[in-house]
């Protein structure tokens, strides 16, 4: 596996940033399942002023001093559809009401007519717009075939596996694509894993390990909250499911496990069971505006260091950072990096200690 830094308990980003009011007129706390975003430009101008956002966001990263920075995912309307609408088989015109996410909730989303496709690569020319512009690590995240599944009407297929395995051929040509331009970081977003954790049994672990088969030098990292937080009526999943996860996760390809600890308390136990995998441990709750402090995030990074060695930890925010105010979002970074610092040099005084 590629590790993320050369220090103990590196910090990272899950995703996505706020975007800029001057980019987008449509506000994503009014609507979370949102197809279409109405932004403030049109054509070749739109893409400048999201290359300009772009960087932006990449800068405010920065400034709070995180290990793992990403592109903000400022280009996407929706992390899931913006990816969708590169493959062949989707029908945005075409909407059909659906209940998704365990009956969370229900939308308008875009259906499937037609075989699963790749239309080419097109992850790697973002990667690389960020790429020439930082000098940190760099994640670029995807919609796992579960997670994608989820979130559209299928009228093609009719079998959720043969549509994962579809999905995942797809999947594994940017990544790919990616892996050639230089990216060794790539995240994998399955929010729904804990939603049908007999799915992830049956065929979305066997979907998501396909995304990367034989591709090399890079690090593969799934991301599974339990759904944003914050919206009126929204129904989370149980924090239980972790638990049926883990033992097939602690055997599986991938190698790190990114899990959501910050809004609601989860028994640490569990991160035994996943094995000897590296852990992202989410240490801010992006579902509240309040900055948290420095001393409340590195207590829990204590904490979960009583069941995970420091060496496979790593801390993030619970979720992407989208629905968040831009300023909150940099608070609540910079303290969970000054967080990270703190434990840091804790187990660093520890160890000078212990070896005179």
């Amino acid at each position: 596996m590629v590790k993320p830094d050369s220090h103990l308990l590196t910090t990272a980003v899950i995703g996505s940033w706020p975007k800029p009011t001057w980019l987008s007129k449509s506000s994503p706390a009014v609507d979370l399942w949102e197809v279409d975003r109405t932004w403030q430009f049109e054509g070749e101008e739109l893409h400048r002023k999201q290359d300009d956002a772009t960087e932006w966001a990449l800068r405010e990263q920065e400034s709070t001093g995180v290990d793992v920075v990403s592109d903000g995912e400022i280009r996407r309307e929706n992390y899931i559809y913006y990816y969708c609408r590169h493959l062949d088989g989707f029908n945005f015109e075409r909407r059909a009401r659906i209940e998704g996410r365990g009956g969370a909730a229900t939308w308008l989303a875009p259906t499937i007519t037609g075989p699963i496709r790749s239309q080419g690569v097109f992850l790697a020319t973002d990667y690389q717009f960020v790429r020439d512009r930082t000098d940190r690590r760099i994640k670029v995240a995807i919609p796992g075939p579960l997670t994608i599944i989820d979130s559209m009407k299928d009228e093609y297929y009719e079998d959720e596996a043969e549509l994962a395995m579809d999905l995942a051929t797809a999947i594994r040509v940017d990544v790919e694509a990616l892996a050639a331009a230089g990216a060794d970081l790539i995240q994998f977003d399955e929010p729904v894993f804990v939603r049908y954790p007999e799915k992830v049994s049956d065929f979305g672990l066997r979907a998501l390990e396909r995304c990367f088969e034989g591709v090399s030098g890079i690090a593969t990292v799934v991301h599974m909250c339990f759904s944003y937080s914050g919206f009126e009526g929204y129904r989370k999943a149980p924090t239980e499911r972790y638990g049926l996860l883990a033992p097939m996760l602690a055997t599986s390809k991938i190698d790190q496990i990114s899990i959501e600890a910050a809004h609601r308390p989860l028994d640490l136990r569990v991160i035994q069971d996943f094995g000897q995998k590296d852990i992202e441990y989410g240490v801010v709750d992006v579902g509240s505006r309040r900055v948290e402090t420095v001393e409340e995030i590195a207590g829990k990074i204590r904490a979960v260091l009583e069941h995970v060695d420091p060496s496979r930890l790593s801390v993030s925010p619970d979720c992407g950072m989208t629905y968040l105010d831009s300023n909150v979002a940099t608070g609540k970074l910079t303290n969970l990096v000054q967080a990270a610092q703190r434990v840091r040099d804790e187990l660093l005084e520890d160890r000078s200690q212990s070896h005179p």
